[in-house]
């Protein structure tokens, strides 16, 4: 909690929480030790889907018997491949290296849209990481099944990163209403990208990569995450990527792939209206209107006056929950 109030963060999503960590989270709901808010992403394992199914609903139940208004256990997290980086995220046509060929598909067959479709019937909300273009396309082809086989309601599933989403699939977000949960930072030239993906993936495929300005002009949803411990939990370090496309050392002038730099409210939008839509919080966080928790961060620097790559040296001075100081700079 200290590591993401500090950076002017007051809710996340635990992305792969399994039954001994819902223990852990109950215990400190009870003990009201919660500093921030929580909700659990309780994972699916393709081996034992089955098994897993009734124990979902359950851990939902136990979570809402708290009462804790900082925990919430709403979601189930698929993971649809891997990564690119090691050639386990799936792709439509092989890599480049050619060592794995297409990558890795976690879930066989029709395994996921039915999954997905027990998980929706549950009255729990869908959240698939996918990295390739042929996952993002499973991911996208098991919510739709879910959406024609399951009762209309405000479902808002998930898919987690869309590193490569096809042409062919950017307007079925939109369509299907799927949230695509991003991370920006990822979206830079520096050396993981220019030594492990654009050589597996080529040129060509490479510039399609996090497509978030392609996205939000077809209507999807935005959000935006961190993926921390892998990468930097701070959103202004990731902001400053969204709304410039270069690496801290300011490469490549002009950004790469600059027609997808998006506009500096949207990506904060992004991290706050569009995290608290993805968490069905919209009514009660996540903008500052009247009647809303004040769950906010006092910055030394106004993001929307600060140059882009001078965005992550902007202090947090405070983060506030609830009206209360959760973290000072100054304590």
């Amino acid at each position: 909690a200290d590591y993401y109030l500090a950076r002017g963060v007051t809710w996340v999503q635990d992305a792969w929480v399994e039954p001994a960590d819902v223990d852990t989270y109950l215990a400190a709901a009870r003990r009201d030790a919660l500093r921030m808010r929580f909700n659990l992403a309780l994972y699916a394992d393709p081996r034992y889907f089955d098994a897993q199914a009734a124990q979902f609903a359950e851990s939902r139940r136990h979570v809402e018997q708290t009462g804790s208004p900082l925990l919430t256990a709403n979601t189930v997290k698929f993971f649809a491949d891997g990564v690119i980086e090691n050639e386990t995220g799936a792709l439509l046509a092989p890599y480049c290296s050619g060592l794995h060929s297409h990558g890795m598909r976690t879930w066989e067959g029709d395994s996921l849209a039915e999954a997905a479709r027990r998980v929706d019937e549950l009255g729990l909300q869908i959240h698939i990481h996918a990295i390739g273009d042929a996952a993002i396309r499973q991911a996208l082809d098991a919510i739709e099944y879910t959406v024609t086989h399951n009762p209309d309601r405000d479902r808002r599933p998930v898919i987690a990163h869309v590193q490569l989403a096809d042409d062919a699939d950017l307007g079925r977000f939109a369509e299907l209403g799927v949230i695509p949960n991003m991370q920006p930072l990822w979206a830079q030239m520096d050396a993981l990208m220019t030594a492990l993906t654009v050589p597996r993936l080529g040129v060509e495929r490479s510039d399609k990569q996090y497509r978030m300005r392609s996205l939000t002009i077809a209507g999807a949803p935005l959000a935006m995450g961190s993926d921390w411990p892998v990468s930097s939990g701070s959103p202004l370090d990731g902001i400053a990527v969204a709304v410039s496309r270069r690496t801290e050392k300011g490469e490549p002038e002009g950004g790469w792939t600059p027609h997808e730099i998006l506009p500096i409210e949207d990506a904060l939008a992004a991290y706050t209206a569009g995290v608290s839509y993805q968490a069905f919080a919209e009514g009660n966080w996540g903008k500052i209107v009247p009647g809303t928790s004040a769950d906010l961060v006092w910055l030394d620097a106004d993001p929307r006056a600060t140059p882009a790559l001078e965005l992550p040296a902007v202090t947090v001075r405070a983060t506030y929950l609830q009206g209360q100081a959760a973290y000072s700079a100054s304590a």
